[in-house]
């Protein structure tokens, strides 16, 4: 019930924020009729509150039963119509905001150069007017963003294609064609089969030699992956399916009624994984052999900073991988590259994701922004540091907010060469 204590914690900060849009509506529709002005008001109030209302009660449905995924779904919809409207009345506040410390700023001047400069009162009410609805157009912005991303966006599967050299990549290995999924939260997923099996399809067209899945496999619960095994047994890859386990797979943001029942929900994440074809990676490793030569595919338990929790034993997964091999790590989240993959030079390329991009951001060309990167050093796409690298998949599902602005779900291919 902790995310239950939370919403009712941030209802008064709910309620402020509406009083001041409130204040700026009410600004804006100065002078207009007053059944105008009524009717505006006493919308914006019903809308807001039954919103909020229906948000709460539904996630007390939910939390009923919070395996069900038709019910995550409803809860989902109802906290992205949510999120929406909020990300609209934010980002309009600030404008308000700003307007009304003008304002202050300007009565505290000196009384005689305050009278001196002030403008006309014409003018005045001019600029305040200009201030909000440029925050109405400003505030439009994310929020027809918000909407596109919930309608079309979280669907948007774009392949990322990266072409990464190794001088140490045996010969027999260049030109390695490895598929990278992670994050399908596939309770995000119910009641749209056709979307993965468009993934399914993307992934077999491209004919990969490996497919990997970096972790996040459901948000919580085994009974996500529920029709689901046999579609993605249909992913196909030469030389193997590798998948390890995210945070969300451990079933540790969920009330369990014993450990018993917590540990059945993960023994079945595991086994369905299984069922798809995958072979699971906890702290262990797995050689591929061509032409005599030899690479390795390492995979850790979840590994994170506080407040994620660390089951990642990285000694345990690199054991027996002889010093002067090549060593693919997948390891879900990137935090760990920097804090003890780094210097290991056995492990040559570290796959992550974890972050989503946050769902939301900004990439055009080479240049890239989103709020992801205020908290991880390495959230989306290749980084390197001397000969060690590491690719952030931006992650295929959704979670919290259903949908994405900007940071599009992502099929990674990676081509690894020699030389």
């Amino acid at each position: 019930m902790r995310s239950f204590q939370t919403i009712v914690f941030i209802i008064p900060f709910l309620v402020l924020v509406d009083l001041y849009v409130l204040k700026g509506i009410a600004g804006l529709l100065k002078g207009k009729q007053a059944i105008l002005r009524k009717s505006i008001f006493i919308g914006y109030i019903i809308f807001s509150t039954a919103l909020l209302i229906s948000l709460i009660s539904l996630y007390l449905f939910y939390e009923q039963q919070p395996s069900d995924p038709s019910r995550y779904r409803l809860f989902m919809r109802f906290s992205g119509l949510f999120i929406v409207q909020f990300l609209f009345k934010f980002v309009y506040i600030f404008f308000e905001l700003f307007h009304d410390l003008r304002h202050l700023v300007m009565k505290f001047r000196p009384k005689k150069k305050f009278m001196e400069s002030l403008p006309p009162e014409e003018s005045t009410s001019s600029r305040r007017e200009f201030i909000r609805k440029s925050g109405i157009i400003m505030a439009a912005i994310p929020f027809l963003g918000a909407i596109h991303g919930i309608g079309w966006g979280r669907f948007r599967f774009t392949v990322r294609h990266s072409a990464i050299h190794f001088k140490n990549l045996p010969a027999s290995f260049d030109g390695l064609r490895i598929v990278q999924l992670s994050d399908a939260h596939l309770g995000g997923f119910y009641g749209h089969k056709d979307k993965l099996e468009e993934v399914v399809d993307i992934i077999n067209d491209i004919k990969p030699d490996i497919l990997v899945f970096t972790g996040d496999m459901v948000n919580n619960f085994a009974s996500e992956m529920e029709g689901w095994v046999e579609l993605w047994a249909r992913m196909e890859a030469r030389m193997g399916k590798f998948s390890i386990l995210g945070n969300h797979d451990y079933g540790d943001y969920s009330e369990w009624a014993s450990k018993k029942e917590k540990k059945a929900n993960f023994d079945s994440i595991i086994r369905q994984q299984e069922e798809m074809g995958f072979q699971m990676l906890m702290n262990d490793n797995h050689v591929i052999e061509r032409n005599g030569e030899r690479i390795y595919i390492a995979g850790v338990e979840n590994w994170g900073l506080p407040p994620f929790k660390q089951y990642g034993n990285l000694s345990k997964a690199m054991l027996n991988i002889p010093e002067q091999a090549f060593t693919l790590l997948l390891s879900h989240n990137p935090d760990h590259w920097s804090n003890g993959v780094l210097g290991d030079n056995r492990i040559n390329l570290t796959l992550a994701g974890h972050t989503h991009g946050f769902q939301m951001g900004i990439e055009i060309g080479n240049f890239k922004f989103s709020p992801s990167q205020l908290i991880y050093k390495q959230w989306a796409g290749l980084y390197r540091t001397g000969e060690q690298y590491l690719y952030v998949n931006r992650g295929l599902g959704f979670l919290a907010f259903p949908g994405r602005v900007g940071i599009w779900p992502e099929i990674t291919l990676l081509e690894l060469h020699r030389g």
